[in-house]
């Protein structure tokens, strides 16, 4: 027999509509009311039908979340972060793999308008002019998490900002005593963090008036394999550059340096200090742990969801722009201090 929201009221000891609430405008009931229903609703098995909630209150109580990569280490970060907020809203996630294609990106758009979401998250990849006429197209709502937008259609972005990030993690490396500080960068056609994670990194090599021309970094694509390589041809000039520090475009990418170094009889920090960014769970996991920039994966998720479960109530609301969360240095094992350098 079909468990219908009356059943659910009567176990919950509350009335249908406060049932409905739930379904439908869960902010609107209190959290211990709110629990109490749901518990009711798992002991019952119910299940309501989306698309039917969907008819009477315009809502499939659904978000489309694009990612570039489900495999990629940030995506069970962010997706915490997303996940526990959409489930406070009684929202579902529909998680769309764009699998690093810039063709299966516009795709997902796509997708999810067709499997009728509310909203979208669409993460990491810059969103460029080439968006527009699909975004336009579906006229739903769409925020966007590590990354921003350059077209026209106005959209809300959340992330931190990379090029300060870089900037303090120089800083930092400059505080421990070191002069002659290297980088792992991304690509520079990554407009969206790899320039301008670069751009942090030089604006503090100047700042602090410290060596630097073009030798002192070497590039990939945030991966662990990326940064053994990269790191490996920093140590073919090792003996001309004479680092003491380098800075990764990733945590990724500082794991694959610290173990290229150590295949190359380099130990981490004492004869070459490695930093991260990110601050994923991996960073601590390895020997030595990892001094990284903490970028707040979970809180930058959790304010996506919340716009854009604004935007989902007020079509009519714009809200659009980049709003940066605060970056962290997690000091851990990775850096040493260098003593009697700095005046």
């Amino acid at each position: 027999m079909k468990v219908t929201i009356r059943d659910v009221a009567e176990r919950a000891g509350v009335s249908a509509a406060t049932v409905s609430r739930v379904l439908n405008r869960p902010e609107l009931v209190e959290v211990e009311t709110r629990d109490k229903v749901r518990q009711a609703m798992e002991a019952l098995d119910f299940r309501p039908n989306a698309l039917a909630r969907g008819l009477s209150g315009n809502l499939t109580r659904t978000i489309g979340l694009v990612v570039p990569g489900i495999t990629d280490f940030f995506f069970n970060e962010v997706y915490a972060g997303i996940e526990q907020a959409t489930r406070e809203y009684g929202m579902k996630v529909l998680v769309f793999d764009a699998e690093h294609s810039r063709h299966r990106a516009l795709e997902a758009f796509t997708f999810l308008h067709q499997h009728q979401v509310d909203g979208i998250i669409f993460t990491s990849k810059l969103v460029t002019p080439d968006y527009d006429a699909v975004l336009e197209r579906i006229g739903i709502p769409v925020a966007l998490v590590l990354t921003q937008s350059t077209g026209r259609v106005p959209l809300p972005a959340f992330k931190v900002d990379d090029v300060k990030a870089v900037f303090d993690g120089v800083s930092y490396l400059v505080s421990r005593g070191h002069r002659s500080i290297g980088m792992l960068a991304a690509g520079l056609d990554d407009e969206m963090t790899g320039r301008q994670r670069h751009e942090g990194y030089v604006s503090a090599m100047q700042h602090y008036q410290l060596p630097f021309d073009e030798r002192y970094v070497e590039f990939g694509d945030y991966r662990f394999n990326d940064g053994y390589t990269a790191m490996q041809r920093l140590l073919g000039k090792q003996s001309e550059l004479k680092l003491t520090a380098v800075v990764c475009a990733s945590d990724e990418m500082a794991l694959g340096a610290v173990r290229c170094l150590y295949d190359n009889g380099f130990h981490v920090p004492d004869d070459i200090s490695i930093m991260g960014f990110d601050d994923l769970s991996i960073a601590s996991m390895g020997m030595p742990r990892l001094t990284t920039i903490r970028q707040p994966f979970k809180e930058i998720g959790a304010k996506a969801v919340e716009q854009l479960m604004k935007l989902i109530k007020e079509p009519r609301h714009s809200l659009s722009g980049v709003y940066y969360l605060p970056h962290q240095l997690v000091e851990r094992e990775s850096v040493r201090t260098i003593t009697g350098t700095l005046k």
